[in-house]
């Protein structure tokens, strides 16, 4: 129902126009904007936007990156469960007439809709100025990201209007719902740690429902168009992810919340430069483990683990070890 209504006739030709015309100027213009937006393009990818948010957390403002952490690590859970329910295909796959930027259609895969690029920069960066909203040069540059991190898609071809549409829409009501839940959480006692328990529990059921649900088994010049073992793994790596981040950081704020405020600017910088290269370490070869595995619940774990260490163990150490 879902597929039919967004792939009808009506409503997609005018997005593949729109595509279109896009294509058209990109071809106008000898591509000169390409490597422009392929560079921003991967703000809505993993690795930028969680080194910003573990910078935040670690280094300024605790409860600014658990927020954050928990407004994206959530988000990302329910566009997995928008994308492999709709299993919408790529425009080029929907209309011939697409032909995305060759650099980005080599890094495009799964499904379309949502956009997961816009569903990450507006739940990170959008996150960000929510929290940071009385800084407002700050608010207006992360809003401007996140438009031009949903546009670069679209001038790329890898996604329809209503794919980018509906990641912003993801990302923006999670701002202000995660808000609401974590201000009544800081009023238990073990507020965070049912958060963290209903989010595990939200992780588990996307991987079930990933693991267990049919996908269409459409062929192109011989090729899958979408391969279901691909798509359960992207499934697997948010999940894992997305419940090992929460997991970590709701623990460090029951059990050792620290205030990196109270720090001075030579411990911040360590302690920032220290944690992006574990960080940048970890989530290359979680990527690289999850991509040649064939054990869901191995690829799970190994995610998992990874990112419990970020918000975690690091923190528990640094705070430990002071000097």
């Amino acid at each position: 129902m879902i597929n039919e209504l967004l792939t009808n006739t009506g409503w997609i030709t005018p997005q593949i126009d729109f595509l279109v015309w896009l294509q058209n100027l990109r071809t106008a213009t000898g591509g000169i904007f390409d490597d422009f937006l392929l560079r921003l393009t991967t703000f809505g990818e993993t690795i930028v936007p969680f080194a910003i948010m573990c910078v935040i957390y670690w280094c300024f403002d605790f409860k600014g990156g658990i927020y954050i952490f928990s407004l994206n690590s959530v988000c990302m859970i329910i566009a997995q469960f928008f994308k492999i329910s709709a299993c919408i295909y790529r425009p080029w796959v929907i209309s011939d007439s697409v032909h995305p930027q060759p650099k980005a259609f080599l890094r495009a895969g799964g499904y379309s809709f949502p956009s997961g690029h816009s569903a990450m920069a507006a739940s990170s960066f959008g996150g960000i100025a929510y929290f940071f909203r009385k800084n407002i040069p700050l608010c207006i540059f992360l809003i401007l990201l996140v438009l031009i991190v949903g546009f670069s898609r679209l001038y790329l071809g890898v996604h329809t209007p209503q794919d980018v549409l509906v990641g912003f829409i993801t990302g923006l009501v999670f701002i202000f719902l995660i808000d609401f839940i974590l201000k009544k959480c800081e009023k238990n006692k073990n507020g965070y740690l049912y958060f963290a328990l209903a989010v595990n529990i939200l992780t588990v059921m996307l991987l079930v429902y990933a693991c267990t649900k049919g996908y269409p088994m459409d062929y192109y010049n011989g090729k899958l168009l979408a391969n279901p073992l691909n798509v359960k793994y992207i499934a697997v790596m948010y999940g894992g992810q997305s419940a090992g981040l929460i997991t970590g950081a709701m623990l460090c704020a029951r059990f050792f919340p620290f205030n990196p405020k109270e720090w001075s600017m030579k411990r911040r910088i360590i302690t920032g430069i220290t944690g992006v290269i574990l960080a940048v370490s970890i989530l290359n070869h979680t990527q690289y483990f999850w991509g040649h595995m064939i054990d869901f619940k191995l690829a799970f774990v190994i995610t998992f683990c990874a990112s419990l260490v970020l918000t975690g163990l690091y923190p528990f150490i640094f705070t430990r070890f002071k000097k």
